[in-house]
């Protein structure tokens, strides 16, 4: 029997950042052992990369979806795998997270090379030519998705329209203290037929430098400002924050009652650092112990370092009394703050006051940065405030499945509770 030429296949070529894809490399040798190797750099020109080992079967092909890695940065079946176990190539990257502030597409490398080389092997300039290479490209934005920058009064961000008239769920999106404006996942969640604003609060354009103090008069004016537009469904708004984002977001939807539906993902239920300047009063911020923080190889463990909001009640925010359906997602494998204990009291609360409006998922072995799927896995990185590495927690492929429910459900939870029954003309 003869064989082709070694061929990587990755289908399709090109997608959506948040779908999962197929890959193989056919026309090798019965039995042949190869290494895949993925590859992808960041807005920081970060490179990141994974390497795993095969074996090809009887036909001479290798069918990542089925066949099981064995060793590498992953080992057994993993069908996204190469891309998820993407990690910093160097150890000047290490505990470096896979950072875009822009929504261009991002590039994957794939090649394939005789045999089961090390990691030293592959990052040797003098390496073996790989026996096939491919790309693919995974983007942000589909096609017709509009990316609108905002300067609206004192509001600053990015918004991204779905292609189609609409009218469609409008959306806040909140990330934490990174600060700036992200704008990766309001682009995705226009894609899947979503509006979506990414807005920032600190750090960006003439916005303030810290985040200190913050006030609720900005938010409501980001509220009215995607009220306005004419492709979002009325009268009513969510909310999607993570971390820091997570608390504005239960805020919003306490003290704006255009805000009905939000989604936290490992967020406090107290206001964390920030003060909130309310129309009448303010809720305090919730410190950090820094006596309680852990350092363990060099990374700072701050599991225990947040005070507990049962002792500090002054700084809870009461989303008791907010007529707002909320969803928690919780990583049970959280390391940057007690995420599942926090989640506990908001439900609590809720429950006390006769609330059923929620819904918790909890995921076992996932770390704090729930993203999109597919999102290179960071397990700890450099933090903005804390000014050193922090552990984020978590494990690979629990992570990545949490993710991939974690987006479904974040999908799934907007459009039931922000679109009107019958009105929506848009595609989803």
């Amino acid at each position: 029997m003869s064989f082709e030429a070694a061929k990587v296949v990755v289908e399709p070529a090109s997608c959506l950042n948040d779908e999962a894809v197929s890959l193989s490399v056919d026309g090798l040798e019965p039995g042949q052992g190869i290494t895949l190797e993925a590859s992808m750099t960041d807005g920081r020109g970060a490179p990141f990369f994974s390497y795993s080992h095969y074996k090809a079967d009887d036909n001479g092909r290798v069918d990542v979806n089925t066949m099981e890695s064995l060793g590498g940065s992953y080992k057994g079946l993993f069908p996204m795998g190469p891309i998820a176990s993407l990690s910093p190539m160097l150890q000047k990257h290490k505990n470096t997270r896979f950072f875009k502030r822009d929504v261009k597409p991002n590039l994957v490398t794939l090649s394939a090379f005789k045999g089961h080389l090390s990691h030293d092997e592959l990052l040797d300039e003098n390496r073996r030519e790989p026996l096939s290479t491919t790309s693919h490209t995974r983007h942000y934005m589909a096609p017709g998705v509009q990316r609108i920058p905002v300067h609206y009064g004192s509001v600053r961000g990015c918004l991204f329209l779905p292609p189609g008239n609409g009218p469609f769920p409008g959306v806040i999106d909140l990330f934490g203290v990174a600060g700036g404006l992200l704008e990766y996942r309001s682009a995705q969640l226009a894609s899947r037929g979503i509006v979506s604003f990414a807005l920032a609060y600190f750090g960006y354009d003439d916005l303030p430098k810290t985040f200190e103090e913050l006030n609720i008069s900005y938010f409501e004016e980001a509220v009215q400002f995607l009220l306005e537009h004419e492709k979002v469904v009325k009268p009513n708004l969510g909310v999607l924050g993570v971390s820091k984002g997570a608390d504005l977001a239960l805020s919003m939807a306490t003290f704006i009652p255009e805000v009905t539906a939000v989604v936290s993902i490992n967020g406090c239920i107290s206001s964390v650092v920030s003060k909130l300047n309310l129309h009448n009063g303010a809720i305090p911020g919730l410190e950090f112990d820094t006596a309680r923080v852990e350092i363990k190889n060099g990374v700072m463990d701050s599991y225990e370092a947040m005070n507990n909001p049962l002792d500090y009640p002054e700084t809870i925010i009461p989303i008791e009394k907010a007529n707002v359906d909320f969803l928690f997602l919780v990583s049970r494998g959280d390391r940057n703050w007690k995420s599942e204990m926090y989640a506990d009291i908001a439900v609590e609360r809720l429950e006390k006051a006769g609330r059923k409006n929620y819904k918790v998922h909890k995921y076992p072995g996932a770390g704090h940065h729930i993203e999109p799927p597919f999102f290179p896995f960071c397990q700890a990185s450099y933090h903005r405030s804390a000014g050193r590495n922090v552990l984020w927690g978590g494990k690979l492929r629990p992570h990545l499945e949490a993710e991939v429910h974690a987006w479904e459900a974040t999908l799934g939870f907007f459009r039931k509770h922000l679109l009107n029954s019958g009105v929506h003309k848009g595609k989803l």
